[in-house]
C-alpha cells in the first residue's frame, strides 16, 4: 500500500518498458497554487513570489512558468477532450532592467478565468452559460523549472488584406443565484423565491450598447402551484414576455415544481436595463423561484473601461477580420486568449485613439484589451506537496479516494486486505486527484477520470473504488453541517422525485463511449463509506477486521433471512411473493443454505394512535439479528426511518443491535432507506452501517424512490450473483454489486441502488465442505440415531481439520399461509425450520459423529429431512470454516427421509432439570439487570429435548410475569452441548423491559413430551444510573471464611469497588483492596475475607458490618451495607 503524497522521486525513470506511464508535473519541484475568479489579466509581482517563500535571489525569469487546466467542468464523456495532467499557460514578465532575472519591481501577467463558462451555439447564434457545479474558482500552479520549456505569450502572426471590417460584438451577461435545492436531490440549485403577487428587479448594463440590434433575454424559472400560474418579464416598464407554468400535481412521486423558461428579444435605447419580474397565481400558497437571467447582447468595440473582452461570431472560412476598437490609450494591449496554453498578443495599429488588428475569423476567437490599470489579483493558496498519482504501480487492484480526515483508517483498511488477501491496494486524497486532473478544483468527474486512467493501461488490474467519507447533493457547502467528504455524482433533474438521482455507478463508468449514462455497464465495484468523522472510519474498519476474526465465525454464516411488507392499501401479496420466489430459489439451489421468512402478513397487526404497528414482527427482525445471518434482504415500503408503514424497523431499534460479531450484509428493495447524500438527516441504512456494537457490515440498498417491479428484477440477478464462484472462488461485493447492476439493466431506478460498504470485502462464505458418510435412511421418532461425516477440501478428506461441527436436524418441509391482512390475501408459502436436533460434535482430523434421539412430536408422514451443517476448526489466527447439508442433492435425489415411529424405544418418564441465570451463571434469584437481558438455561434431560414447534403445546416457551397472552417461542434458542444431546443451553434475548421486579418463567419439553418448568426473579432498572443490590455474603455466620458477592446494573463497563470492614464500634479494621472488573454480567464475587484485621491477625468473634463503595470509569457511583458474623472456632 502507497499513499502517494510526499516527494514522490524519480523513480520512474525505471519506466523504460512500453508498459510504463509518466510522471506527473507535480512529481517534482516546489509548487504553489493560486486561484483566480473572473475573467481577465492577473498580476503576481515581485512581492507576491517572495511571500510565497520562493528564494528570489538570482532567480532566472525563463525558470517561471504557470500551469492550469482553465475553466469549467470537466466533461462527461470519457472520449471527449480533457487535459491528463496539468499544462503550461502562456505567460508575460515584465523585466524593468531587461536583464532576464526577477527582481523588484518586475511582475508576471497571465490570463485568469472564471469558473463558469459560456458556449456559442451555432443554430441559435446565441451563447449559452454554463454555471461551475463544484466549485468557485479556478486554480493555477506556479512552479520555479529550470528544465522544461519556458511558455510565453509570444506575438501572433499578423494578417494582411482583411475582408471584413468588425466594429461591433457579441457580448453576453447573467444572472443565477444557486439558493435552494427544492428536494434535495440533483445538481440544478434555483435563486430568489417568488410568493403570488412579488415583483423582483435586476440590472444588467452594456456600455457602448448597439441600439440598431435587438438584446435576447432568456429567462428560467419554476413554480410549485396546484393551479396554471405566470412570470411577467418587464423591462423598461415594458412587457417583452410572459412565461406560463404548468400547476404540480400533489399524489405520491409526482413532480415538486414545473421548470419553464421563455425568451424575448427586446431594442433598448439604454445601455442599462432593468428587468422586473412578476409572479402570479391564483393559488395563494404557491411558491416560485428564478432559475436564471441570460442576456445576449451586441456592443460597440468601444473602450469604456481598463479591459474589454470580445469576439466576433461571423465563422467565415478563410477570410480576415479588421478589427477597429475606439477610445483607446497608448498603452491598450490585445491578447488572443482563445486558448490559455498559446496566448498570443496581436499586433496593433493605434491612431487618434482608434486601435485596429487583422485577424481569421474562420472560428470565434477571444480576445482582451486591457492596460494597466485592469490587473487583477489572484489568490494565493500556498504550497503543493509533491506527488505522483500518474505514476502509481501497474499491479493495484485497489483503490480508495479517502478524505484526509480519514487517511489513517483508510490506510489501515487497505493494509488489512493486502496482508489477508493480498490485494495491492493504494490511499489518495480527493485532493491530490484534483491536482492531477482537475486542476486543483473539485469535480466529480476528476475522480472517474483518474481511475479511469489506471483502467486503460496495458494489462490493468483495477477492480475495485472505495469512496472513503460521506457525501452530499451539496458540492459547495451551501447547508449547514454539510458532508462532501468525497463528491456525488447527482442527476440533471432536480425537481422530480422519480427522475432525481444520486450515484456512484458514475466513478465505475470507463469505457470510452461511457459516462453519459446511456446503456453504460460498470467496469468495477464501487463501494462508499458515508462516514463524517474519524470515530465513524474506524468503527467501519474495525468491522471489516472483526468479521474475519474467530469471534466471528459461527453457524449464522449459514442463514439467509427474508423480511417482506405486507399488501398496505392495494399491494396485495406483490412483496411476499417476489420475496419468497427469491428465497425458494435459494433453498433449492444453494441447499447449504437455511432460509428463514419474516413476512408481516404472518403477524398479528395492532392499532394505536400513530397507525398499524406489530411489535411481533420488530421481535422477530431483533431475534434474526441477534442470531446472525449473512444475508438479509428485504422487499418492501420503506424510507430514512426505517421500514414499513408499521414501522416493523426503526431507528432507536438499529442502534440498539449489538450482533457485533455477527454482522449480515444488507439487501433493501425498498425506497429511500440509504438516502446518505442529506447533511440533515442521517438515514436508516446508514445507521445500520454506522452502528459500531452491530448492525451490518454491508448494504446494497437505495437511495431515492424506487419501484417494485425492477427492484425485483434487480433483487433477482443479485440473488443469482450472491453464491457464485468464479475460478472456484466467491466474489468480493465489489464484483458482486458490479455484475449485479449490469443484469439488471441501466435504468434510473437501477442507479438508485448504491453499496454501502467494502468493496472489497468477501462475505462469509464458509471455506470448506461437509459430508454425510453415514446416515440411516429413515430416521424416526423416539429412535436414537448416529450420523457421520466428513471435512473435505476440493474433494478430498481435510484430515488435518480439528475443530467443532455444529448440526441442525430439520424436520420435513411444510406449506404455511399467511394470514391474509389488509389487501393481502392468505399467502401458502414452504418453510423448513422445524428443528429436531441441534448440537455440537467434535471434529477429530476432518471427522465427526453425533447421536441424538429423534422427538415424539416430528410429523409422522414420510418426507425428505435437513441436516444442515457448519464447522470451524481449533486455529486461532486464521482459521477455517466450512458447512454442508444433506437431504435432498442437487439432482433431486433424497439421501434420507423423516416419518414414522421407531421400533426399539429407550423411555424416558421424567422431565428436565432446568437452571435459570440472567446475563450470566453468577447471577442470583431476584438480582439486577438493565432492560435487556439474556436468559440463559441450563437444561439436561436423559432423552434431550423436543425443539419440532409443530404448534401442538410442546414448545419451549418463556412467560413475563404470568402473562399467557405473551408468550415467547424459544425452540430455535436451544443447543445441545458439545457431544452430548443430553446436556443444552437455551440463550434467549429481551427487550425493551419495564423497570422493576418480573419473574420469567421458562417451560420445556424433552423429546418424550414430559414438561419441566422453572421461575426465576429479576429487577429491572434504569440504565441511567449505578446501583447495587444483592450485596450478601455466604456463609453467614461463618468460621474460617465467607465470600461476597454484589451486583450492578452496568454491565460491560469498568467498575471499581471497596469493600470496607467496620466492628461493631465502627473502627475501620480490614479494606479489601480496590478492584477494577470489566464484566460481561451483572454479579461481582465471589470477593473472600478470611475474618482476619488488616495486620493479619485474626478477630475475635462478634458482628462486623461490610461496607461496598462501587464507582464507574464513565462517572457515576453507588453504595451499600451489609452486616456479618464471625462464629468462635
Amino acid at each position: 500500500m502507497k499513499r502517494y503524497t510526499l516527494f514522490l522521486f524519480f523513480w520512474s525513470i525505471l519506466m523504460s518498458n512500453l508498459l510504463a506511464q509518466n510522471s506527473s508535473v507535480l512529481s517534482s519541484g516546489d509548487w504553489y497554487k493560486l486561484a483566480t475568479n473572473q475573467n481577465g489579466i492577473y498580476k503576481i509581482d515581485y512581492s507576491d513570489v517572495e511571500a510565497l517563500g520562493i528564494d528570489v535571489s538570482s532567480l532566472n525569469n525563463s525558470s517561471i512558468k504557470l500551469y492550469g487546466n482553465g475553466r469549467g467542468m470537466l466533461p462527461e464523456l470519457n472520449s471527449s477532450f480533457r487535459y491528463t495532467d496539468l499544462v503550461q499557460n502562456s505567460i508575460q514578465i515584465y523585466d524593468l532592467n531587461n536583464n532576464g532575472f526577477f527582481e523588484s519591481g518586475d511582475y508576471i501577467l497571465f490570463y485568469g478565468h472564471s469558473p463558469d463558462v459560456w458556449r456559442f451555439n451555432e443554430s441559435t447564434g446565441l451563447f449559452e452559460h454554463e454555471i461551475n457545479a463544484f466549485t468557485d474558482k479556478v486554480n493555477y500552479f506556479l512552479t520555479i523549472d529550470s528544465q522544461s520549456e519556458e511558455n510565453r505569450v509570444s506575438q501572433k502572426p499578423i494578417l494582411q488584406e482583411a475582408t471584413k471590417v468588425i466594429t461591433s460584438f457579441y457580448d453576453f451577461d447573467f444572472h443565477e443565484n444557486n439558493l435552494e435545492n427544492l428536494i434535495q436531490s440533483g445538481r440544478e440549485w434555483f435563486g430568489e423565491r417568488f410568493t403570488p403577487g412579488d415583483n423582483q428587479f435586476f440590472e444588467f448594463s452594456f456600455p457602448n450598447l448597439d441600439v440598431t440590434s435587438p438584446i435576447n433575454i432568456k429567462t428560467s424559472v419554476v413554480a410549485r402551484s396546484l393551479t396554471p400560474s405566470v412570470f411577467n418579464i418587464q423591462t423598461n416598464s415594458n412587457n417583452i414576455n410572459t412565461i406560463s407554468i404548468d400547476n404540480v400535481v400533489t399524489t405520491y412521486a409526482t413532480e415538486y415544481a414545473k421548470m419553464a423558461s421563455g425568451t424575448a428579444d427586446y431594442n433598448s435605447s439604454s445601455p442599462d436595463i432593468m428587468l422586473s419580474i412578476n409572479y402570479n397565481s391564483s393559488d395563494n400558497g404557491a411558491l416560485a423561484w428564478l432559475n436564471y437571467i441570460e442576456i445576449n447582447a451586441k456592443r460597440e468595440l468601444r473602450m469604456s473601461d481598463n479591459s474589454l473582452l470580445f469576439r466576433d461570431v461571423s465563422l467565415l472560412p478563410n477570410q480576415i477580420g479588421n478589427y477597429v476598437l475606439t477610445n483607446v490609450t497608448s498603452d491598450i494591449s490585445v491578447w488572443d486568449v482563445s486558448d490559455h496554453t498559446n496566448v498570443r498578443e496581436l499586433f496593433t495599429n493605434i491612431e487618434s485613439s482608434v486601435l485596429s488588428f487583422n485577424d481569421s475569423i474562420d472560428k470565434i476567437y477571444e480576445y482582451i484589451a486591457f492596460n494597466s490599470n485592469a490587473y487583477l489579483n489572484p489568490d494565493f493558496e500556498g504550497l503543493v506537496e509533491n506527488q505522483d498519482l500518474h505514476n502509481i504501480s501497474l499491479d493495484v487492484e485497489y483503490i480508495i479516494v479517502s478524505h484526509p480526515d480519514f487517511l489513517n483508517a483508510a490506510d489501515r483498511l487497505a493494509q488489512f486486505h493486502e496482508n489477508r488477501g493480498n490485494l495491492k491496494s493504494v490511499v489518495v486524497t480527493p485532493q491530490q486527484v484534483y491536482n492531477e486532473f482537475s486542476s486543483g478544483v473539485q469535480d466529480v468527474s476528476a475522480i472517474r477520470d483518474f481511475v479511469r486512467m489506471l483502467y486503460k493501461r496495458p494489462s490493468s488490474k483495477i477492480k475495485y473504488l472505495l469512496l472513503f467519507g460521506d457525501g452530499s447533493y451539496d458540492p459547495k457547502d451551501r447547508v449547514l453541517e454539510n458532508t462532501n467528504y468525497i463528491p456525488t455524482y447527482q442527476s440533471i433533474n432536480s425537481t422530480h422525485p422519480i427522475y432525481s438521482y444520486v450515484t456512484d455507478d458514475y466513478f465505475g463508468l470507463l469505457d470510452d463511449n461511457e459516462g453519459l449514462f446511456n446503456n453504460d455497464e460498470l467496469d468495477i465495484g464501487i463501494g462508499r463509506f458515508p462516514v463524517s468523522t474519524l470515530d465513524d472510519a474506524n468503527n467501519l474498519v474495525d468491522k471489516v477486521e472483526r468479521y474475519y476474526d474467530k469471534e466471528a465465525f459461527g453457524s449464522w454464516r449459514n442463514n439467509v433471512v427474508f423480511v417482506a411488507d405486507d399488501g398496505d392499501s392495494n399491494d396485495g401479496n406483490t412483496h411476499m411473493w417476489q420475496a419468497d420466489s427469491l428465497a425458494n430459489y435459494i433453498a433449492d439451489k444453494y441447499r447449504d443454505v437455511n432460509i428463514q421468512k419474516v413476512y408481516l402478513d404472518n403477524y398479528l397487526q395492532e392499532s394505536t394512535t400513530a397507525g398499524p404497528r406489530s411489535q411481533d414482527a420488530q421481535y422477530a427482525i431483533n431475534n434474526r439479528i441477534e442470531k446472525g445471518a449473512l444475508l438479509i434482504n428485504y422487499t418492501g415500503h420503506g424510507s430514512p426511518l426505517g421500514w414499513t408503514k408499521e414501522r416493523i424497523l426503526e431507528l432507536d431499534q438499529i442502534n440498539s443491535w449489538e450482533n457485533r460479531n455477527k454482522l449480515p450484509l444488507f439487501m433493501t428493495a425498498t425506497c429511500k432507506f440509504s438516502y446518505f447524500d442529506n447533511p440533515e438527516e442521517l438515514s436508516a441504512g446508514e445507521q445500520v452501517l454506522l452502528n459500531p456494537d452491530g448492525g451490518a457490515i454491508g448494504l446494497l440498498s437505495t437511495t431515492r424512490l424506487v419501484y417494485s417491479p425492477p427492484n425485483y428484477n434487480l433483487n433477482s440477478k443479485f440473488i443469482r450473483t450472491l453464491f457464485n464462484k468464479e475460478n472456484g472462488s466467491f466474489l468480493r461485493l465489489g464484483d458482486v454489486f458490479k455484475k449485479t447492476k449490469n443484469l439488471s439493466g441501466t435504468s434510473t431506478n437501477n442507479r438508485n441502488f448504491i453499496l454501502l460498504g467494502d468493496p472489497a470485502l468477501i462475505l462469509a462464505y464458509p471455506e470448506y465442505d461437509i459430508e454425510t458418510t453415514s446416515i440411516e435412511d429413515t430416521l424416526k421418532a423416539l429412535g436414537e440415531f448416529t450420523i457421520e461425516g466428513q471435512i473435505e477440501n476440493a474433494g478430498e478428506l481435510a484430515s488435518n481439520f480439528n475443530g467443532i461441527v455444529y448440526p441442525i436436524v430439520y424436520d420435513k418441509e411444510i406449506v404455511k399461509t399467511t394470514l391474509g391482512q389488509e389487501s393481502c390475501t392468505p399467502m401458502p408459502y414452504r418453510d423448513q425450520n422445524n428443528i429436531l436436533y441441534k448440537g455440537a460434535a467434535t471434529v477429530n482430523e476432518g471427522k465427526f459423529s453425533f447421536s441424538f434421539v429423534v422427538p415424539k412430536d416430528i410429523a409422522y408422514n414420510y418426507g425428505p429431512g435437513k441436516i444442515s451443517y457448519y464447522a470451524v476448526d481449533d486455529n486461532e489466527l486464521m482459521p477455517i470454516d466450512a458447512n454442508g447439508s444433506v437431504g435432498v442433492n442437487d439432482s433431486g435425489f433424497v439421501d434420507f427421509v423423516i416419518g414414522g415411529t421407531a421400533s426399539n424405544i429407550n423411555y424416558d418418564y421424567e422431565g428436565a432439570d432446568l437452571d435459570l441465570f440472567m446475563n450470566t451463571r453468577n447471577f442470583i434469584n431476584g438480582g439486577v439487570t438493565d432492560r435487556n437481558p439474556v436468559l440463559l438455561v441450563d437444561v439436561i434431560d436423559e432423552s434431550g429435548i423436543n425443539t419440532v414447534g409443530n404448534g401442538i403445546g410442546h414448545d419451549i416457551t418463556a412467560t413475563i410475569d404470568g402473562n399467557m397472552s405473551n408468550v415467547y417461542v424459544l425452540n430455535d434458542f436451544y443447543e445441545a452441548a458439545l457431544d452430548d444431546y443430553k446436556r443444552g443451553i437455551i440463550s434467549f434475548p429481551l427487550y425493551d423491559l419495564e423497570e422493576g421486579a418480573h419473574t420469567i418463567t421458562v417451560k420445556v419439553w424433552d423429546v418424550f413430551n414430559n414438561s419441566s418448568e422453572k421461575e426465576i426473579g429479576f429487577l429491572v432498572v434504569d440504565n441511567d444510573e449505578l446501583v447495587i443490590s444483592d450485596f450478601n455474603c455466604y456463609p453467614n455466620p461463618f468460621t474460617n471464611s465467607t465470600e461476597i458477592y454484589f451486583q450492578h446494573n452496568k454491565t460491560g463497563q469498568i467498575l471499581d469497588y471497596v469493600l470496607d470492614i467496620y466492628s461493631i464500634t465502627g473502627v475501620l479494621i480490614k479494606r479489601i483492596g480496590e478492584s477494577v472488573h470489566n464484566n460481561s454480567g451483572y454479579t461481582i464475587g465471589p470477593i473472600s475475607w478470611n475474618g482476619k484485621d488488616r495486620a493479619g491477625d485474626k478477630l475475635s468473634p462478634g458482628i462486623y458490618f461490610l461496607n461496598l463503595t462501587a464507582r464507574l470509569e464513565e462517572g457515576g457511583f453507588a453504595s451499600k451495607s451489609t452486616r456479618v458474623i464471625l462464629l468462635p472456632k
